[in-house]
C-alpha cells in the first residue's frame, strides 16, 4: 500500500515570548527569557516564585468576545494558535473536501486551571448553582480541538491526546499516521496548555519539580547547567498545519517541513522519576531514526526535552551518547525551555515549532544560563549564543513522567 508523505505548511504559536511564530523564533534566536515573578496569582506562599506567563494574550483578537466568556484559558490558546497556523498556511478549508481536513489537539492538564478554580469557588460558595454551567464541557480535555473545529469548520474526525508532556509530537504522528494512510489531506495537530493558576502549581510545588532560584527570575530554568535544581512551569499552545506533499505542492504551499519519522518508549516508571539505564529513550531514538530511514550522521540537531531536572537532563545526555556513540558530540543540542519555561502538553509542539524555523533560516536557538558546566553533561549543548548551521535534518524528544518518551525527526522535504 502506498505510503503518503505528510509535510507541515502552517505554524500557529502562542507563547510566553510571543504570539505568533515569528515574534517566537526571534526572542528564541534572540537568547530572551520570558521567565519573570508570578502575577496570575500570589506566589508568596511557596518555594517557587517564578513562572513563564503570557501577559500579552488578548482572546478576542481571535474570537468573538462573548464566546471568550465560555472558554478556559487553554482553549483560548488552542483556537488561537489555530487560526494562525491557518492563516500561516493560505489554505483556502472552503475548497477542502470537509471529511479529509481533520483535527488532533491534546492538552496535559486540561482545564485544571481557571476552569477547574472557578467552578469550585462557585460550588464552595453556593452548591452546585454556584458552578458556571459550562464548566464540564470546558474542564474536559476535549473541548480545545471542539472549539478549533467550530471557528474552522472542521467537519473530519476531530480527537483529543493526553500524554503529559508529549502530548504535542504525539498528536503530529497522529497527523502524520493518517495522512500516510490516505485518510485525511490536512491536519491541524498540535497541543495547549495553561497551568499557570495557584491549585496545579501548588501540585507542582509539592511534587518538588519546581526550581527555587528567583535571584533573578529569568536565570531560573537552567538546563544541562551543574546548579540546575529543577523546571520553570511555563504555558501556550501550537498547533501546525500537515498537509499530504502532493496536495500541498498542488496549491505552491510553503512547505516548512517534512515529517520524516516517530520513536517512542516506554519505562513503565512512576512519578517524576526517570529510568537511570535511559533504555527507554535510546528505544524511542533508534525508533525514530529507522522509521525516518536515516542514519546517526544525518542529524543536524537536536531540540531536546532539556527540562532542568537534575536527573532529567542526565539521562538524556546518557540516552544521546548511547546511540549516536562518539557522534553525540558533534551534534548541537538546545532547549527553549531556558527561555519559555516548561508548557507540559503544549512544550513538545513548541520544540517542533522551532525545529521547523530552524530549518528554514539555519539558525539554532541557544540553551541560555548554561554557566557552570556539569562534566556529565558535556556535549555541544550551544550555550547562551545562537548559532548558525546547515540544518537539513531535526530530532526533537520529549520526556513524560510516568516514563514516556516521544521522538519526531522532521526534515527538510526531498524531492
Amino acid at each position: 500500500m502506498r505510503r503518503h508523505r505528510a509535510v507541515i505548511t502552517g505554524l500557529g504559536v502562542v507563547a510566553p515570548n510571543g504570539i505568533g511564530k515569528d515574534v517566537f523564533w526571534s526572542a528564541l534566536c534572540a537568547g530572551e527569557s520570558a521567565v519573570s515573578h508570578i502575577t496570575a496569582f500570589d506566589p508568596s506562599p511557596y518555594p517557587c516564585t517564578v513562572a513563564a506567563e503570557i501577559r500579552d494574550f488578548k482572546a478576542e483578537d481571535f474570537m468573538l468576545p462573548k464566546r471568550t466568556k465560555h472558554r478556559g484559558r487553554f482553549s483560548q490558546f488552542a483556537v488561537a494558535a489555530a487560526k494562525l497556523a491557518h492563516s500561516d498556511s493560505k489554505l483556502v478549508l472552503a475548497d477542502e473536501r470537509q471529511e479529509r481536513v481533520m483535527a488532533c489537539v491534546g492538552t496535559s492538564m486540561n482545564g485544571i486551571g481557571d476552569v477547574y478554580e472557578t467552578a469550585k469557588a462557585g460550588f464552595e460558595g453556593q452548591n452546585f448553582r454556584g458552578i458556571p454551567p459550562m464548566s464540564a464541557l470546558e474542564y474536559a480535555a476535549h473541548a480545545p480541538v471542539s472549539h478549533v473545529s467550530a471557528e474552522l469548520e472542521i467537519r473530519g474526525q476531530a480527537t483529543t491526546l493526553a500524554s503529559a508532556c508529549g502530548t504535542g509530537l504525539d498528536a503530529i504522528e497522529w497527523a502524520n499516521a493518517k495522512i500516510a494512510k490516505g485518510d485525511a489531506d490536512v491536519v491541524f495537530a498540535g497541543s495547549t496548555d495553561a497551568p499557570i493558576s495557584e491549585f496545579p502549581f501548588a501540585a507542582l510545588c509539592a511534587l518538588g519539580v519546581l526550581s527555587t532560584f528567583d535571584d533573578p527570575p529569568i536565570r531560573a530554568s537552567r538546563p544541562y547547567d551543574f546548579r540546575r535544581e529543577g523546571l520553570v512551569l511555563g504555558e501556550g499552545s501550537a498547533v501546525l498545519v500537515i498537509e499530504e506533499l502532493e496536495h500541498a505542492l498542488h496549491r505552491n504551499a510553503r512547505i516548512y517541513a517534512e515529517v520524516l519519522g516517530f520513536g517512542s518508549g516506554n519505562e513503565g516508571g512512576f512519578g517524576p522519576r526517570i529510568d537511570a539505564s535511559e533504555l527507554a529513550l535510546a528505544d524511542a531514538l533508534r525508533s525514530a531514526l529507522n522509521d525516518a530511514r536515516l542514519t546517526m550522521s544525518d542529524i543536524d540537531y537536536i531540540n531536546s526535552h532539556g527540562n532542568a531536572l537534575p536527573d532529567y537532563d542526565l539521562v538524556e545526555t546518557r540516552a544521546f551518547k548511547r546511540v549516536f556513540e562518539d557522534a553525540a558530540y558533534n551534534i548541537p543540542i538546545s532547549s527553549i525551555k531556558s527561555m519559555i519555561g516548561h508548557a507540559l502538553g503544549a512544550a513538545s509542539a513548541l520544540q517542533v515549532v522551532a525545529a521547523c524555523m530552524a530549518l528554514q533560516t539555519g539558525l539554532l536557538p541557544p540553551t541560555i544560563n548554561l554557566e557552570a558546566r556539569d562534566p556529565e553533561c558535556d556535549l555541544d549543548y550551544v550555550p547562551n549564543h545562537q548559532r548558525s548551521a546547515r540544518v537539513r535534518n531535526v530530532l526533537v524528544n520529549s520526556h513524560a513522567m510516568g516514563g514516556t518518551h516521544s521522538v519526531a525527526i522532521v526534515g527538510v522535504a526531498r524531492p
